[in-house]
């Protein structure tokens, strides 16, 4: 059984700003900062962005979500949510019954239907989905107003997962007539209607989106009457406005601010296990012809002596702290069951780093520093969004480490747009990159395989393909030792350096201590917001 560590954390004591003299909390409201604006905050059309996620959490549900404090993937790990129960009738095949109190919010029951018709966006090429994700499933179809049966095309440890979690219908009643290509575009997406704990109120373009409770959620009255998500895309400028107390909630702790934060906070900080992953991501193809190898890193011994020329763990610390982790391959920390519990990378060996070189044909011939071959010299560039302080950092001691064995790289810091197009165009050589993985390691596919290569919609930006490592995968889906069975996947990742694996870095979160019943999850992070309470005499003005 897959054992991936998720972690419910109790209410911490942080008090920010002094609360209001004992009164009844009317509206008892979160404030929360964001980095990204949340434009399209619906299933299957948020581009994978944190933030749309975010909010389209609180809209729409899931069939099925994780249990508090549960391990892996099986059966067993879920508990309801839009589907009230579900169960399995062989190993490829299950059933989901939606509950018949669900409605959306404009009154119409949620029935099969809906479910049938966001199937079928989610596999529309118009949608743009990565749909690796749903490769494993075989059919869906509707037995009745309010079962769907799932069959999937072979056995495996995550087929609640992955139809049950990944699944967030859609109102079809609402959508149907729209071509799926201008769902992103329409009223529906400036002001969703789900079915949810939280209704959209209204959205302030680049400034915030605010949504108000439901009052009649068939799964309970939401102890949040109000949520208001603020787009900030400075982190000092999100750091600062939970010091002055203007938002509730600050996750994402940038290291430089943790002290401050921590002394805010009276030391009062949830230590997440999180999904993140921070990696330098290599192009072993020629920018200019996608056909052709990279003439520098399409060697693997180049890309194996640049990742073990650096000091890894000097750098992870140094930029996101010291309870980050440094993985060989693509392994955030709530993947860290598949190592026993922990996540050690090799250490640093710049000598063996330029052996390497010297033995593919790299040598410093003219003296200048840089090593070459065949008169091409060792050098590229590192691209990295200016927004971003960690790519900053991480970029500026690579640079410097990878001198001392004769490669000179170029650093561009550039619009986050800009970076965006020159990946997806083919034309880098190496990017900084931060990722938020799924629950579990199956998602691999959807960044690294061969299929997903050659995808739309995909994010294996480097169209990486390695035969070896997808029969590895598909060994572990499968796999009676789950953990053996993926830490070789992840061992052949290792050695064949798609990417330097930076960090696995925690995920430091301070929540005002006016909050009771705080549930925290390591991905989908504000999923049990709705749960969440206000403390009886210690409102806010802004909870009235």
């Amino acid at each position: 059984m897959i054992r991936t560590r998720l972690i419910a954390a109790a209410a911490c004591g942080i008090a920010l700003t002094q609360p209001v003299a004992a009164q009844r909390v009317a509206n008892p409201t979160v404030v929360y900062a964001v980095g990204a604006e949340p434009a399209v905050p619906l299933p299957l059309f948020g581009n994978n962005e944190e933030s749309n996620e975010d909010v389209a959490d609180q809209l729409f549900l899931h069939l099925v979500v994780f249990a508090p404090n549960s391990h892996g993937t099986a059966d067993n790990a879920f508990v309801p949510s839009l589907a009230r129960a579900w169960h399995r009738i062989d190993p490829v095949t299950l059933t989901f019954d939606i509950d018949p109190r669900a409605r959306w919010q404009d009154g119409v029951p949620v029935t099969s239907r809906d479910v049938i018709y966001t199937w079928g966006l989610a596999n529309d090429p118009t949608v743009g989905l990565d749909r690796s994700r749903l490769d494993p499933i075989a059919s869906v179809e509707a037995v009745g107003e309010r079962r769907v049966r799932v069959r999937f095309k072979q056995p495996s440890a995550e087929q609640v997962y992955t139809f049950g979690f990944l699944m967030q219908p859609l109102p079809a009643h609402l959508l149907e007539k729209l071509s799926p290509s201008a769902i992103a575009a329409s009223d529906f997406a400036r002001h969703p209607i789900g079915n949810g704990p939280y209704r959209f109120d209204h959205r302030t373009p680049g400034l915030a989106v605010e949504l108000h409770a439901d009052t009649a959620f068939f799964l309970g009255r939401p102890g949040i009457a109000r949520v208001v998500v603020r787009t900030t895309t400075d982190a000092t400028a999100r750091v600062n406005l939970f010091l002055t107390g203007e938002t509730d909630v600050l996750d994402k702790i940038p290291l430089p601010s943790i002290p401050q934060v921590t002394q805010r906070a009276g030391g009062r900080i949830i230590a997440l296990a999180s999904n993140r992953l921070a990696y330098l991501l290599i192009n072993s193809r020629s920018p200019g012809d996608s056909t052709q190898p990279h003439p520098v890193l399409g060697d693997a011994r180049v890309r194996e002596a640049l990742a073990i020329a650096l000091d890894r763990t000097t750098i992870a610390h140094t930029v996101f702290g010291a309870a980050s982790d440094v993985p060989d391959a693509a392994q955030s920390q709530i993947w860290s069951w598949i190592t026993g519990g922990t996540i050690h990378g090799a250490p640093a060996n710049p000598a063996r780093a330029r052996a390497l070189l010297a033995q593919a044909g790299w040598r410093d011939a003219n003296g200048d520093g840089v090593v070459e071959r065949n008169g091409t010299p060792l050098r590229f560039t590192l691209i990295y969004a200016a927004s971003s302080a960690a790519g900053n950092l991480v970029a500026l001691q690579a640079q410097q480490m990878w001198r001392s064995i004769g490669a000179e790289v170029t650093l561009e810091k550039l619009d986050g747009g800009v970076v965006g197009n020159r990946v997806r165009t083919g034309q880098w050589d190496m990017v900084f990159l931060a990722a938020n993985q799924d629950p579990t390691p199956s998602s691999l596919v959807q960044s690294w395989s061969c299929k997903s290569a050659h995808q739309a919609g995909s994010t294996n930006f480097a169209h990486w393909c390695d035969a070896t490592f997808d029969q590895l995968v598909q060994r572990a889906l499968t796999a009676r030792d789950q953990a053996a069975a993926w830490r070789d996947v992840l061992t052949r990742m290792s050695s064949q350096r798609p990417a330097i694996f930076i960090a696995a870095p925690g995920n430091p979160i301070a929540v005002n201590s006016r909050y009771d019943n705080v549930i925290l999850w390591p991905s989908h992070t504000w999923l049990s917001l709705w749960q969440w309470r206000v403390r009886p005499g210690a409102a806010l003005p802004r909870d009235r």
